[in-house]
């Protein structure tokens, strides 16, 4: 039984709490948390690992992303993760780090559905596609449990949680 058509990515742990990954089906290289929420976007393999040891000492990466957001050492220094980043490793920063979103739009919601739509994804692959997406990763439980339902429906209609 086929769970997915799309593909994944081996990840590489370069630093403690960090992992480097090429984008599946492309030539790019991401750095991103354990979690898999992503730091930075990266050229290739060397350039992410030599982003996640710039950034390595900023904080324990190895806590997890919610210890890590409400840190408030690590809010105040925002600004030297973003120029660790973008100015000493001239990689490019996820959604220029603007909050996460608490809402989502119906274009969201489309977005979402079709990066999904005429492949065989599960209902799992989906969460878990939407659980590392910016669009979704901020909401609360009922408008994230809300917004998966609804796209859901678009892709798999067929399906019981739909």
């Amino acid at each position: 039984m086929t769970i997915s058509t799309r593909p994944t990515a081996d990840a590489i742990e370069t630093a403690p709490g960090l992992i480097t990954y090429q984008v599946p089906g492309r030539t790019e290289w991401r750095l991103a948390h354990h979690s898999g929420l992503a730091l930075a976007y990266c050229r290739d393999q060397q350039h992410a690992e030599h982003t996640a040891r710039l950034i390595a000492d900023f904080t324990d990466w190895t806590r997890s992303a919610d210890d890590i957001r409400g840190n408030e050492d690590v809010m105040a220094g925002m600004d030297e993760l973003r120029f660790l980043i973008s100015y000493e490793a001239s990689a490019v920063v996820p959604e220029r780090y603007e909050p996460l979103s608490s809402t989502y739009t119906d274009e969201d919601i489309r977005q979402a559905a079709a990066y999904h739509e005429g492949d065989t994804t599960d209902g799992l692959a989906v969460i878990s596609s939407m659980a590392q997406s910016s669009k979704f990763a901020g909401l609360d439980t009922d408008s994230f449990n809300e917004a998966f339902g609804k796209v859901m429906r678009i892709v798999h209609p067929e399906h019981y949680a739909a």
